[in-house]
């Protein structure tokens, strides 16, 4: 088990956690989330950020003799050391799950929008058994869609832009599947392609907070610091 050497060691810190947040703090909340991210990463291959130093951090995809990391409850304790941060899923080529990320660095633009796409989904794509909103634990949203069948990553990716671009004020307001411009929402469905990266549920992210669902009825009360641990 790689437990942290250095429990007081400082990882990150910014306006979330002033005081910083340490390996002991981020080891022990993937220790008490244990078995909800292994929920979330079955057979997925994955992506860490590693901080090497205070808010400072690289990406690694490669495990031990393989090209991509994978979590099972046997190597979670040893593969999962203290300075692993965020943890990336990648899409495989068929999928049951599909994903309009939200872009913005706008809170209160992404949280509106949120609502209007998940909305919109929920009535409209009947393709999609059920949804859930996903705070990426940044400034953005995923519109994470549990489909009724399996279905080719990249279909996925064409159906949800065919869909997308049928609402005219969609199409009035936001960029779809574009690069995110200045003051505008981007619904961006880049992940949806194999391998495509996407933040795991339960994972922290790059500035320490949750990725974590947010029931719509308490999207528009939500805010950053309910995802601190």
């Amino acid at each position: 088990m790689n437990t942290p050497t250095n429990p007081k060691t400082i990882l990150l810190k910014n306006q979330f956690y002033p005081s910083g947040l340490t390996e002991g703090e981020v080891w022990n909340y993937y220790q008490k989330n244990k078995f909800l991210i292994l929920k979330e990463v079955f057979r997925r291959d994955l992506m860490f950020a590693i901080f090497v130093d205070e808010n400072k951090h690289v990406l690694k995809r490669a495990g031990k003799n393989t090209k991509f990391i994978r979590l099972t409850s046997s190597n979670y304790d040893s593969v999962l050391h203290p300075r692993v941060v965020t943890i990336y899923s990648t899409m495989r080529r068929k999928e049951n799950i599909g994903i309009i990320d939200i872009d913005t660095d706008d809170f209160n633009q992404g949280k509106q929008a949120a609502f209007e796409v998940y909305n919109y989904v929920n009535e409209k794509i009947n393709f999609v058994k059920n949804i859930e909103i996903r705070f990426t634990g940044k400034s953005s949203f995923h519109i994470f869609c549990h489909l009724t069948a399996d279905i080719r990553i990249d279909e996925i990716r064409n159906l949800f832009n065919q869909y997308l671009h049928l609402n005219e004020e969609f199409r009035k307001k936001y960029t779809i599947s574009y690069k995110r411009t200045k003051g505008i929402v981007n619904l961006d469905l880049s992940p949806n392609k194999y391998r495509g990266a996407f933040i795991t549920k339960h994972s922290l992210s790059l500035v320490g907070l949750k990725c974590m669902e947010v029931p719509i009825r308490e999207l528009k009360s939500f805010t950053k610091n309910k995802a601190r641990i």
